[in-house]
């Protein structure tokens, strides 16, 4: 039996963007939203080879449902302490690319996103916690066209029957412990989606995209190192305490030039630079 978990996020965008697997997102999609769900188109997203190489880091699923309603799907594994700006950026991404040139605003459809972390994000016990724009004092809701749903997988402790998205949250963790097992007793989607986990992880393909993935976090972690010998990273942090702009640009710039050589991705060059993720696209054009 494969004793893998399904929490990898190049597992996770492969399972639930799988078109034989449509059920298992239509379900795990319902479950969040509250309302049944009958269709999905899922969208392209990322080219496998893009992601790879870390020319993207982002993993997520993107799909419309029968009435157009946009939903972005993420996990997160690494604890992002900007995890509420990242997922209100994502979701305005998303938002805002919808309109063509010459469309109005009223074409504009209601956009989900989920974002599904391997951490705790919330010092509170709940696990589940939903955000719309609303009044202050009357609490009015501004609009339905924002929703923003973030899940923290640590907080789960088995599994409600009554609450359907506890069932996907433990499949998540482990689609082979016995709590799953036991989920799949009297919800057949749920062990449909455990056989796909298998068929998936053992295609050539996948195990072949997962080799390659492997060797661009030992080819991230290289650069950062190889940064620190160079000593530019290090300059890097003593032109932020000197407060000397100018030599904080050109390291940080001479710092993303080296990572962007090694396939990082611009996301995690931004972050690690303090640069925008713009400028960093530019220095790979130019």
């Amino acid at each position: 039996m494969c004793s893998h978990q399904a929490t990898d996020d190049l597992m996770f965008k492969l399972v639930f963007s799988d078109e034989r697997n449509k059920n298992a997102l239509i379900h795990l999609l319902s479950s969040v939203v509250g309302f049944q769900i009958s269709e999905v188109d899922i969208r392209k997203t990322e080219m496998i080879p893009e992601f790879i190489g870390g020319k993207e880091s982002r993993l997520d699923i993107l799909a419309t449902d029968q009435d157009g309603k946009l939903y972005n799907i993420e996990l997160q594994k690494q604890n992002d302490k900007t995890m509420c700006e990242r997922s209100l950026f994502y979701w305005s991404e998303v938002f805002y690319k919808q309109l063509e040139k010459g469309d109005t605003y009223d074409y504009l459809k209601k956009t989900i996103c989920i974002n599904i972390l391997e951490f705790q994000l919330f010092t509170d016990q709940k696990f589940w916690h939903t955000y719309h724009m609303r009044e202050d004092e009357t609490h009015e809701l501004l609009t339905d066209l924002e929703e923003i749903h973030f899940l923290e997988l640590s907080k789960i402790e088995g599994f409600r029957k009554d609450v359907p998205i506890t069932w996907w949250l433990e499949y998540l963790k482990n689609p082979h412990s016995p709590v799953v097992e036991e989920i799949g007793k009297f919800e057949p989607v749920i062990k449909e989606a455990v056989k796909m986990f298998d068929v998936i992880k053992s295609d050539e393909k996948t195990q072949e995209l997962i080799r390659l993935r492997e060797k661009g976090k030992r080819d991230f972690n290289s650069a950062i190192k190889q940064s620190w010998k160079d000593g530019e990273h290090k300059g890097l942090v003593q032109g932020h305490e000197e407060g000397v702009v100018e030599g904080e640009h050109k390291k940080a710039t001479a710092i993303a030039k080296k990572l962007l050589a090694s396939g990082m991705s611009y996301e995690n060059i931004a972050e690690l630079t303090g640069l925008s993720i713009e400028t960093v696209a530019s220095l790979e054009q130019n």
